[in-house]
């Protein structure tokens, strides 16, 4: 971790520490695959809430930049927006003359307005899939100032959020469609309570000085009417993305003439809300040749060198671009068992 990032994290421990509860926090930085069961364990076994929070903090200062990007992403995912904006000038860009990172080729720009936005990083293992990631983006280009709907779908594991934060990264889509930003948002299985609570963080997000509201909605309904001026007023032009909807009810919530993309098992989703409408459908397999370089990838071996076990093992797993750790344990256990 650089020095500015360093600093503003210990600058700041104390009130990070005090404040956070850590569960949601780790489920977003596993997810993110910056943090790892065992440390949540480790962190879990403490036993008051500041302590828990302080062994957390604690991993992260001894980790990469990466790590404090994801910290920074779930506390504003969590509702944290105060905590986050601390941390908001320590956020590490890494950069070469070209203004692309070093590593991704990714532009400082796209670096600030992802991270900003809640965008997930790329897995720790990860292959590219650039007809998908192509056709997504030509879908979106779409939405060039329209209101509209992207969905892409597939079983579950096939790489749909993998897919949609992949199409987001590329600048001129950015600057050219989306100059207002984009807006990551995890959904999932909502009873209603937990809907509220989703556009709440959300419109708390996106009025951060607080400049048209002084208290957050009390009903969904609210929520809406809420989120619908934001986006007009402070977010014109910019890109809400739903990540993993699975009801139609929930969608309704968030119909107010924006540009959105969403990520959802069951396209069917989009029947009841308005607009024009774009599918971009994903298989659930990524076939031989990608598994391979997934494996290749967690092994940290070339391809070619791969023995011959390695195609059973790709046969038997399954193995989906997304990689949950559960599938790369089981890929390591197998490997070691040829």
């Amino acid at each position: 971790m650089d020095a500015k990032a360093r600093n503003c994290l210990l600058q700041h421990r104390e009130a990070l520490e005090k404040d956070i509860k850590t569960t949601y926090i780790m489920d977003y930085m596993i997810s993110d695959g910056f943090l790892t069961i065992s440390e949540e364990e480790k962190v879990k076994n403490e036993p008051t809430q500041q302590q828990r929070a302080a062994m957390l903090i604690k991993m992260i200062l001894k980790k990469h930049n990466d790590s404090y990007i994801s910290f920074y992403n779930a506390l504003l995912h969590e509702g944290y927006k105060d905590l986050a904006a601390l941390l908001h000038d320590g956020i590490p860009v890494v950069s070469s003359s070209s203004g692309k990172d070093s590593v991704s080729g990714i532009t400082s720009y796209v670096r600030t307005v992802l991270c900003e936005g809640g965008v997930p990083q790329r897995p720790v293992v990860f292959v590219t899939r650039k007809k998908l990631v192509n056709a997504i983006q030509q879908k979106l280009s779409k939405l060039k100032g329209e209101p509209g709907w992207v969905t892409i779908h597939g079983m579950a594991g096939c790489g749909k959020s993998v897919l949609a934060a992949e199409a987001v990264r590329d600048h001129s889509l950015l600057e050219d469609c989306f100059p207002g930003g984009v807006h990551w948002v995890s959904v999932g299985k909502q009873d209603k309570s937990g809907l509220l609570m989703k556009l709440q963080n959300l419109c708390t997000r996106l009025d951060q000085d607080e400049s048209l509201s002084q208290r957050l909605p009390l009903n969904i309904e609210e929520a809406k009417d809420r989120l619908r001026i934001l986006m007009l007023r402070k977010h014109p032009r910019s890109l809400l993305i739903l990540d993993d909807v699975w009801d139609s009810w929930v969608l309704k919530a968030f119909d107010n003439q924006c540009q959105i993309l969403l990520t959802t098992r069951d396209k069917s989703v989009t029947d009841s809300v308005m607009g024009p409408k774009y599918v971009v459908p994903v298989e659930s397999s990524l076939g031989k040749e990608k598994g391979l370089e997934i494996l290749s990838l967690f092994v940290n071996m070339k391809k070619a060198d791969l023995p011959e076990q390695a195609h059973s093992i790709i046969k038997e797993c399954k193995v989906v671009e997304r990689c949950h750790w559960g599938i790369l344990t089981d890929l390591l256990h197998k490997w070691n068992q040829s």
